[in-house]
């Protein structure tokens, strides 16, 4: 890879409560864009053409979802004053705001969908590579692009990498992923190509320290190691086959479809409760919910264990961590469903149990956030989340700090828990490797999983 720089001129709602939320108008319109374009994103992948008109759709989209927030933001703004005033009735306020706050949420949800489809074309270009994408990524995704001068440049620049014979182009701001740089290029021989693009040659502060950041990338890229927050950090191949769940998840999905909701228990650690929301059968969906699963319910609560609630929609709040939901080995309707909130998949996580099979394969918890007390989880508050143990294992001189995202992918890749202790063995097997603090696997089954 080599560095280039161009200048040029709900989380505890009930499913019926979050249906309102999500299963809206909106929702319902949008859904079929979703779908034709999560359709030429995957047919249409080696049509640079395509690719080009596909962006420029999306960047449009994502511009006027945020355009429309922004009004919807005044218009709370003067309603508070207007129900001040005696205007408006209290009552139509309290309806106007539900209303607005509805909207507000499905124009965020949409261009969290839409940035989901690009994500799925950057994982196709740069060949699953989890490691390198999750470095590219180590910047929180920009919610908001104006149509300012830089916009109108970074345009330029994504174009005119078009017009060349041998490359394809990313405008980086709608996606997730390539979060440094403004535009990413990718020439016919898998090369990669990050462009800042500036309207002049000035190097203040901020250029200097986006630029040294780039060249971080890029010796990662080339090297496989960087310096990461004052430790070396390496990247390591592994042929481990990673086992998930997915297919069962599909086969869920499909009930739910047929049904209106279904209900999923994987091992004695997760269980996945999946509505069709287009169906309108929330209000019975509960108590068959509450009807399932109940022994492992019992189970779980005789033995005090830590439960961690959440809807598989939460991952594209911050996408780092996992595969985009577009490339999840689904059809492409279901896809869009999970993006759009159609099928609504809500999750209980038994953190306790994933601790306990860890324990089982031979393996100790030395710390864990979840065993600390309340009062030692208050004491880091403000605290930087790279200084803190979410999870550490050891066996015999091995030690090791699990990241957060092993845990993540284990939650919304249905990854099995044996595979992440399979990398914990092949670490283990390798024995003392001093030249490295931090690490990043690339698994090289990866194509295999997704589509």
């Amino acid at each position: 890879m080599k560095f280039g720089q161009r200048f040029s001129i709900r989380k505890n709602l009930e499913p019926v409560e979050m249906a309102r939320g999500i299963w809206n108008p909106t929702m319902l319109s949008w859904r079929d864009i979703i779908e034709d374009y999560l359709y030429i994103s995957k047919k249409r992948i080696d049509n640079k053409w395509s690719m080009f008109k596909l962006q420029l759709n999306i960047f449009q989209d994502i511009v006027g979802n945020i355009k429309a927030i922004d009004d919807y933001k005044k218009l709370v703004i003067k309603n508070t004053k207007d129900e001040k005033e005696g205007t408006i009735t209290r009552d139509d306020f309290e309806n106007e705001k539900e209303h607005i706050n509805s909207q507000i949420y499905s124009h965020t949800i949409i261009n969290k969908a839409l940035r989901e489809i690009v994500d799925g074309i950057v994982w196709k270009y740069f060949s699953h590579s989890r490691a390198i994408l999750y470095m590219l990524a180590d910047k929180q995704p920009i919610e908001t692009i104006r149509p300012d001068e830089g916009t109108i440049n970074n345009l330029y620049e994504f174009a005119d990498v078009f017009l060349e014979d041998d490359a394809v182009a990313i405008y980086n701001d709608i996606t997730n992923f390539l979060r440094i740089g403004d535009v990413t290029k990718i020439n016919k021989d898998n090369t990669i190509e990050i462009i800042e693009v500036k309207a002049n040659k000035k190097r203040g502060g901020r250029i200097i320290r986006q630029k040294d950041k780039m060249s971080e990338i890029v010796e990662f890229f080339n090297t496989g190691f960087t310096n990461y927050d004052g430790k070396i950090l390496k990247i390591v191949n592994s042929n481990l086959k990673q086992t998930n769940y997915l297919s069962l998840l599909r086969n869920a999905i499909q009930k739910a479809k047929h049904h209106g909701f279904e209900s999923l228990l994987i091992g004695k650690y997760l269980i996945l409760e999946i509505i069709d929301l287009s169906k309108g059968k929330g209000d019975k969906s509960i108590s068959y919910f509450e009807s399932r699963h109940k022994s492992v319910r019992e189970e779980w609560e005789r033995g005090d264990d830590f439960i961690h609630p959440y809807f598989f929609i939460d991952k594209m709040d911050y996408s780092k961590n996992c595969a985009p939901f577009s490339i999840y080995p689904f059809d492409i309707e279901t896809c869009a469903d999970i993006m759009m909130g159609k099928i609504m998949i809500r999750a209980l996580f038994n953190f306790t149990e994933v601790l306990r099979i860890i324990k089982r394969a031979g393996w100790n918890i030395d710390d864990a956030l979840i065993l600390r007390s309340e009062n030692e989880i208050k004491s880091l508050k403000g605290k930087e989340i790279k200084d803190v143990s979410f999870l550490k294992v050891s066996k015999g001189p091995l030690i090791f700090d699990v990241p957060p995202s092993f845990i993540a992918r284990i939650q919304f890749e249905l990854l099995s828990p044996t595979t992440m202790i399979g990398q914990f063995e092949e670490l283990y097997n390798k024995g003392p490797q001093k030249e490295f603090e931090y690490l990043l696997t690339n698994y090289t089954d990866e194509q295999r999983i997704w589509h």
